[in-house]
């Protein structure tokens, strides 16, 4: 029995750390976003509207995570609320956005999640988790279909953004928590959406090609080139 149990101490470690990872790649998640925000003024293409479903998602999400005692839950959405809150000030102030309809939201939010946790306990507040983060991104997908310029995205949120919400996806399923599997999914779909509005996949292989990111780059993207000759 002793053995039997020791076999599967490695692969419980594996899934453990596999969440951390994704929680750590999930804490520096908005950063690109926050620079961006700090050191320009343009903020065109940027969706206050995500913005705010964001946070409200990371606040959530890290409900759900004191309610099971998720340590990657914990790790990733403390400091994650913490950026998501400092994007929506910043995204207020550079698109002239007064604030109290983020503040209204959060008000109204807030009851619904603590409803949920009396009702359902963690399970319904997962449900509701997974409704804000699936939705959390539309607004971003319609403003980078409408908008003629995206200069005020920061692009590597986005590609951090697949990184982690993949990493949760393959933690979620490791777990049996489908709430985690599904938005995180979807949330690279989306994702990869925005990114591929932002920097078109046609001009980054141009940019790769011509050596901008050096002989790496130009590796990456040589069979892609020879493919299209």
């Amino acid at each position: 029995m002793t053995r039997t149990k020791n076999r599967h101490v490695p692969i419980d470690a594996l899934i453990s750390s596999l969440g951390l990872l994704a929680a750590a790649i999930g804490v520096v998640t908005g950063v690109p976003q926050i620079v961006q925000l700090v050191r320009s003024p343009d903020a065109s293409g940027l969706s206050f509207s995500s913005a705010v479903l964001g946070a409200l998602g990371s606040g959530t999400w890290l409900t759900y995570g004191l309610l099971l005692m998720d340590p990657a839950q914990l790790v990733g959405n403390v400091p994650g609320l913490g950026c998501a809150v400092v994007t929506v000030v910043l995204a207020a102030r550079r698109l002239g956005v007064p604030l109290r309809g983020a503040v209204a939201a959060v008000a109204a939010w807030a009851p619904l999640v603590a409803v949920a946790d009396l009702v359902g306990g963690a399970a319904l507040v997962g449900v509701l988790a997974t409704v804000v983060s699936l939705v959390r991104m539309l607004p971003q997908v319609r403003t980078a279909f409408g908008s003629g310029s995206l200069a005020g995205l920061a692009p590597g949120t986005y590609v951090l953004t697949q990184l982690s919400a993949t990493l949760w996806t393959v933690y979620g399923a490791a777990t049996g928590q489908p709430s985690v599997v599904v938005c995180s999914f979807v949330s690279v779909l989306l994702a990869g959406v925005v990114l591929s509005r932002r920097l078109p996949p046609r001009h980054v292989v141009r940019v790769l090609h011509a050596g901008r990111f050096g002989l790496p780059g130009q590796l990456l993207v040589r069979p892609v080139v020879a493919l299209a000759a």
